[in-house]
């Protein structure tokens, strides 16, 4: 048995390095563009990573449990198919909860309507400006038009709303008052 152990830790092992040396998705594919987020498409509870880390998982208990004769077959092997199993659902509980869109942080351009924002270049309804507002804890840079005037640059705006990642905005009304 002590070899199924041996096994499963060296195959898991190796498939566990082999995946943090090969990295995620910071390649560039010809044809897909950088700025695409996929979202919640991280690997779900019962994937090949989580299986991986419970193969891993079951080697590393089983061998240490077995080979130095701490406990006994039966035991070792209950230990270690328990282990393996925790380790496995862990791993695909966590990775599912981390590639989902509320844990990465990641805001959507579509969540800018209604925000404030400050002209960088100025935007008109046939030319494309620039804004830039706080979205997500962070400043973000928009492409922006206007359905009314040119608006200049410096100019304070509310973003009306979203379309294809561009903003559609409109100078913040002035606040009445006389003084």
């Amino acid at each position: 048995m002590w070899l199924v152990y041996v096994l499963a830790l060296v195959v898991g092992g190796g498939l566990m390095l082999v995946q943090a040396i090969s990295g995620g998705h910071d390649t560039v594919d010809p044809g897909h563009s950088l700025d695409i987020q996929h979202h919640g498409a991280g690997p779900g509870l019962l994937s090949i990573r989580s299986f991986i880390y419970g193969l891993f998982a079951f080697g590393f208990v089983g061998a240490a449990l077995h080979i130095p004769g701490i406990t006994g077959r039966t035991s070792a092997l209950l230990i270690a198919l328990a282990s393996g199993v925790v380790a496995g659902l862990a791993a695909g509980f966590t990775f599912a909860r981390l590639g989902s869109a509320a844990a990465s942080g990641a805001a959507s351009l579509h969540e800018a309507a209604g925000r404030r924002a400050r002209v960088l270049l100025p935007c008109a309804a046939d030319r494309p400006g620039k804004i830039r507002l706080d979205l997500g804890g962070q400043q973000v840079d928009m492409k922006a038009t206007t359905s009314g005037p040119p608006i200049p640059a410096g100019a304070e705006v509310v973003v009306v709303e979203v379309r294809e990642d561009v903003a559609l905005v409109a100078p913040v009304p002035l606040s009445g008052g006389t003084s």
